[in-house]
């Protein structure tokens, strides 16, 4: 099971260290009234109070507490990979805390207000590799100064100087349409704020610095929903195979030129098999989400179930038809999604540098008179030549009568030469100078105490992290005791298996082949060459049908059961051919081979069948287990209380 479902079914139960009335005690640990509350309602919001209900979820709160304590006691939360984990998600649910919550409002509006509109913009890229030397950054710099000079004095046209100077003159250095959050956001920043037909100041990126040139600015194109028909092309396709595919598109494409319905031909034919069974239908979309030539022809659609002609993508041919399209929301309702894409993205810096900022005023954060003084003294220690190549160890840093001295204070506590000396160790970049680590070391001095703070401040962010926690803990218990013990223990499944072989059955089935056929004169010619077939022929039958229509028969086999096909189930199960009428212009042909009687499922045909069977045996022995270990006593008076 996914270690990611696991901690999301866990974020139900969540804990409040408010004592109140007692509604159960387990083992000597007493749960709250307000404790099993809590997780009641996140999991209860739409569902009656029934006393069924509560003593159902009882249950389950119960076996989850079980659980977490049996980890506890097994010392699961002392493992150092647990540690670690918990320390990652701890960082992780920290971030959105670790922001400047006004600031943040004003780049939500900001955002919103970019996305209104799409830019089309070309670039001109000075690229910098991740270890470049400061040398080799400042040559690209003053490079750029160059172009950008000779770009405005119209010595240079921008396309030009794309082709002389840029490293990246894909598309001639065109973008094509972006909108917010789709670039880096000193990137977005400076397209946005340059006029159409004009060029940015230079601007850097992680990738290098740039020059923009804004091509066209309109009104955003929203999002679509659409269907589509695929037929793929192998990588590496030969002009016979590309043919063959546009031969199949173009014949799907007259059939909806005839009136076919879109849905029932994307689940016959089209081989994206995930969509095909839904009609083809899509999720929603905006641009720059799929390939351009996808994005182009189904925003080229302006009516509903309107379809554009077969065209060509890298993964193969597509016919789209539009099933809806919207504008963007209000702020209202996109402000939570643009929240969380700031949180993922590069915006989420400046929200910290904002809370920076505040942190510092609210921790009364005072750098020493003498710490200018003290820093110089710092850089004697030190070998800067190892320092600037990041190749910095303990014993390059020598030790100073000086090293307890302050050099700044936050919330009345002091950090010391020694605290700076031990992070430059731990944090040294190439790239990174003594100045920008001791910056670094501030910053980062004031979010660890901010974090550490947190706990305290939010209870909420307490109760998530401690979700998380048993979470951890309940998967790696879980994945020892059931789910990998099913797995590797092949002798246990083996023994579950024959002890239940009662519960594992086949009921009748049938052996057979299905034809689907374009029109009745191809169903004719089947039906002749299928009796006179007395070998395993089915291949030869099929090339030489559709020798000069690739989709005139298509064909599937398998073994049924009643109620897996449609076509299977109107037929007589006896060894035979049959016709079955079927919807528009095809024909459906069945050939039933065999008829297989009731008979025991062999472990081999139905493995996963039997190991998720077996996994919750194991886990309904081991909650027994847990159940007669410890002691469990409800206070039904309290409990029930909450249904008046």
């Amino acid at each position: 099971m996914n270690k990611n479902i696991i901690l999301s079914l866990v974020l139900i139960f969540s804990f409040s260290n408010v004592k109140t009335q007692e509604i159960m005690n387990i083992s000597g640990q007493s749960i709250s009234l307000e404790e099993f509350t809590n997780t009641l309602m996140k999991n209860n919001q739409d569902k009656e109070l029934t006393k069924e209900y509560l003593d159902e979820y009882v249950k389950l709160f119960v076996d989850y507490k079980l659980k977490v304590f049996n980890a506890l006691e097994l010392n699961l939360d002392k493992d150092v990979s647990f540690i670690n984990e918990l320390e990652g998600y701890r960082k992780q649910l920290a971030k959105p805390y670790l922001q400047a919550k006004e600031f943040k409002e004003e780049l939500i509006l900001e955002a919103y207000n970019r996305m209104k509109f799409d830019i089309n913009a070309s670039h001109i890229l000075f690229r910098i590799e991740e270890n470049s030397s400061p040398k080799d950054t400042m040559f690209k710099y003053n490079l750029a100064i160059e172009v950008k000079n000779k770009i405005d004095n119209g010595e240079l046209s921008f396309q030009e100087a794309v082709k002389q100077y840029s490293d990246e003159d894909y598309n001639n250095g065109n973008l094509g349409y972006f909108t917010a959050f789709d670039m880096v956001y000193s990137f977005e920043t400076a397209a946005y704020n340059t006029e159409i037909g004009s060029v940015s100041n230079i601007v850097k990126t992680k990738y290098g610095y740039h020059l923009i040139k804004v091509n066209d600015k309109r009104p955003s194109f929203g999002q679509v929903k659409v269907s589509h028909i695929m037929f793929r092309l192998p990588q590496g396709a030969t002009n016979s195979q590309v043919s063959n595919v546009r031969t199949k598109i173009d014949e799907v494409y007259n059939k909806l030129i005839e009136g076919e319905e879109f849905s029932t031909l994307a689940d016959r034919y089209s081989e994206d098999r995930s969509t095909a069974v839904k009609g083809g239908a899509l999720p929603w979309f905006g641009i720059n989400k799929m390939a351009k030539e996808f994005e182009d022809a189904s925003f080229s659609l302006k009516n509903i179930d309107e379809f554009t002609k077969p065209f060509k993508t890298d993964f193969g041919w597509h016919i789209v038809i539009l099933n809806d399209k919207k504008t963007l929301g209000s702020l209202e309702e996109t402000k939570e999604e643009i929240s969380r894409k700031i949180n993922k993205g590069s915006r989420s810096l400046l929200s910290e540098h904002a809370l920076l900022k505040k942190l510092k005023n609210d921790y009364n954060f005072s750098e020493n008179k003498f710490v200018n003084a003290r820093k110089i003294n710092i850089k004697s220690n030190l070998n800067l030549e190892k320092l600037e190549n990041a190749q910095l160890v303990n014993s390059d840093i020598n030790k100073s009568i000086w090293d307890n001295l302050e050099l700044f204070t936050l919330d009345g506590i002091s950090y010391t030469q020694k605290n700076f000396k031990d992070f430059i160790v731990e944090n040294q970049e190439v790239g990174l100078n003594f100045d920008m680590l001791y910056n670094r070391f501030v910053d980062f001095t004031c979010l660890e105490y901010e974090e550490s703070k947190l706990e305290q401040k939010y209870p909420e962010y307490k109760a998530l992290l401690n979700e998380f926690r048993d979470g951890i803990l309940l998967f790696d218990l879980t994945s020892k005791k059931v789910w990998n013990r099913a797995i590797e223990d092949t002798i246990g499944l083996q023994k579950f298996y024959e002890l239940n072989s009662k519960d594992y059955f086949w009921n009748e089935r049938v052996q057979a082949n299905i034809y689907t056929c374009t029109n009745s004169n191809v169903l004719l010619k089947l039906k002749r060459l299928l009796k006179k077939n007395e070998e395993d022929k089915i291949d030869e039958i099929l090339n030489e049908i559709n020798k000069k229509n690739p989709l005139s028969v298509i064909f599937e086999s398998d073994k049924y059961l009643f109620g897996d096909n449609k076509y299977v189930d109107k037929v007589e199960w006896k060894k035979g051919i049959y016709v079955v009428d079927s919807e528009g212009e095809t024909a459906v042909l069945v050939e039933v081979l065999d008829v297989l009687e009731e008979q025991p499922k062999q472990l081999s045909e139905i493995k996963g069948k039997v190991i998720s069977d077996y996994q919750n045996y194991l886990e309904e022995k081991w909650l027994d287990e847990l159940r007669n270990k410890y002691s469990v006593t409800i206070n039904n008076d309290v409990l029930y209380s909450l249904l008046k």
